[in-house]
């Protein structure tokens, strides 16, 4: 893990730290949307450097073309025993859109070669509008959108440095989203990512 590292941007988004003030709300149709906070995180360096040394990371593999193969990143599952540092990111979110979010899986993309192929995710099966919230921290990548099942690209966002990304409303069962690999990525990120189990009143 010593070997990663990542470049930051010169570009500083001036609010305070978890304020949702200067966010705004991307609306995919009239039942599904991606709220933004440039830089929710001002202090992202220092939680990516506290997970990268401290998250219980691993590599997980899956079946494809009947065969099992290791996922291109490394993730660390939180369900109980929550750091601090997570647990103010999680405490915000959850006042701030009336849910429980009581999981958290960490992502880490090590270089442009790290990816995720498009999908949405699973917590689709089980609630009807979830919300999963993403916490980027780092190197900024491409986050891709489209139509479920295919078609063309229909919002790109570059997440990195401490962003906040909400999707909500019907998004994962309509849409689906990718991090691709990237030739020219300025290094390592890792995307926090909190999920509820119990539907939001």
């Amino acid at each position: 893990m010593h070997d990663i590292a990542w470049q930051d941007s010169l570009l500083t988004v001036e609010h305070d730290r978890l304020s949702f003030d200067g966010g705004r709300r991307d609306h995919l149709d009239g039942t599904s949307w991606i709220d933004l906070v440039p830089g929710w995180v001002p202090d992202h360096a220092d939680l990516f450097d506290q997970l990268l040394a401290e998250a219980p990371w691993q590599q997980r593999t899956r079946v494809m073309w009947e065969r099992e193969v290791l996922e291109p990143r490394l993730t660390a599952w939180f369900k109980e025993g929550l750091p601090a540092s997570l647990e103010q990111l999680q405490l915000a979110v959850s006042r701030r859109y009336g849910v429980e979010f009581d999981s958290c899986l960490v992502n880490l993309y090590r270089d442009g070669n790290d990816a995720v192929a498009w999908h949405g995710d699973t917590v689709r099966k089980t609630l009807r509008n979830p919300l999963v919230v993403t916490v980027s921290l780092g190197a900024s990548r491409r986050f891709l959108v489209r139509r479920r099942g295919g078609g063309p690209v229909l919002k790109e966002y570059a997440p990195g440095q401490g962003d906040l990304m909400v999707m909500g409303g019907a998004m994962q069962h309509d849409y689906e989203h990718t991090v691709p690999r990237q030739k020219n990525a300025s290094g390592a990120r890792m995307s926090v990512t909190m999920r509820h189990s119990q539907q939001a009143g």
